[in-house]
């Protein structure tokens, strides 16, 4: 897509994680084989058509994993979702993701893994806090 973004979040530095920066050190050398215009670009070095990416790489991947038809942009879904579940902050998901705060992180993700790390009641936390007295779990 290019043009304006949608709002002032939108536009945000991201620090990228060692496998997403493996990722794009790969695309880069696809974007410089093509001198592309654009750094994701087809085999011509062309801007990538949406209509094309779903009909040749999404449809046929979601095939092959055996998950129903969906649409792309359900990869945010998927990851906030991912890391919320794997602990990350819901400030840093929410400014991955351009939000301007974590409400929309916690209102529509918070649901989905309210006991990922295995409590609904509190207990990790009060393990943590005997863990830092020193207690070790002991009463």
């Amino acid at each position: 897509m290019e043009g304006p973004t949608k709002n002032i979040f939108s536009r945000r530095d991201i620090k990228f994680s060692p496998e997403i920066h493996k990722a794009l050190k790969a695309q880069k050398v696809i974007y410089e084989k093509f001198n592309g215009e654009y750094f994701f670009c087809d085999q011509n070095g062309k801007s990538i058509s949406p209509a094309i990416l779903r009909k040749m790489v999404w449809m046929p991947a979601l095939k092959k994993a055996n998950i129903p038809s969906r649409e792309m942009k359900q990869t945010r879904h998927s990851f906030a979702t991912i890391a919320m579940s794997c602990g990350e902050s819901p400030l840093w998901i929410a400014n991955t993701m351009g939000h301007r705060n974590t409400d929309m992180i916690i209102k529509v993700y918070g649901k989905h893994v309210e006991n990922a790390l295995g409590s609904k009641d509190g207990t990790m936390l009060n393990a943590a806090y005997q863990c830092a007295k020193g207690n070790h779990g002991e009463e």
